[in-house]
């Protein structure tokens, strides 16, 4: 009995486009990375250049490396810093449970802003007519937490079939720090 040869793969030539196309692409990453350092040196030397000109007009470099007026920074910062303090002491709490005990279903509160230098706050609604509005405004009054509250406008919402009256007041609040 002869040999059996069994040849299951066809010849296929070489083909050079994949080598190719890896060499192309490793080209492109040895050239990128070049241009990646060339950039980074030239960031360098522009930092460079920064620093000594801030020491040229009498600024101090901080611990960051950036030259700035120290004391006017500085200041700057501390007054940042105490504002987001206030605002972070505010008795939140207390402001939301007044507001939301004065209210009633047919008030829906659209914003709240409190004023901390003015010791006011904003609060913006619509309710469902004039008469609801004002009952609104003399419950807040009642409330403990704040002082005189005023009408400061309103606008009746002729495009809307119900017509509810849309209006801001402001409240002198006596809960603030």
């Amino acid at each position: 009995m002869a040999a059996l040869w069994l040849d299951y793969q066809q010849y296929r030539p070489f083909h050079w486009a994949g080598p190719l196309l890896l060499a192309l692409a490793l080209l492109a990453l040895l050239l990128s990375v070049a241009y990646y350092l060339q950039l980074n040196d030239r960031a360098a030397a522009w930092e460079e250049k920064l620093q000594s000109i801030g020491r040229g007009h009498g600024l101090r470099p901080t611990a960051d490396g950036r030259g700035a007026h120290e004391p006017e920074r500085l200041a700057l910062e501390v007054k940042r810093a105490n504002e987001v303090l206030r605002q972070l002491t505010l008795p939140w709490e207390q402001l939301f449970q007044t507001v939301e005990a004065a209210g009633d279903r047919k008030v829906t509160l659209l914003a709240l802003e409190p004023d901390i230098e003015k010791q006011q706050v904003k609060i913006s609604g619509e309710a469902r007519d004039m008469l609801v509005m004002l009952n609104y405004i003399a419950r807040l009054e009642e409330q403990e937490a704040f002082g005189s509250v005023f009408l400061q406008s309103h606008q009746v919402q002729l495009q809307d079939p119900e017509r509810p009256v849309r209006f801001a007041l402001i409240a002198d609040w006596r809960g603030q720090p």
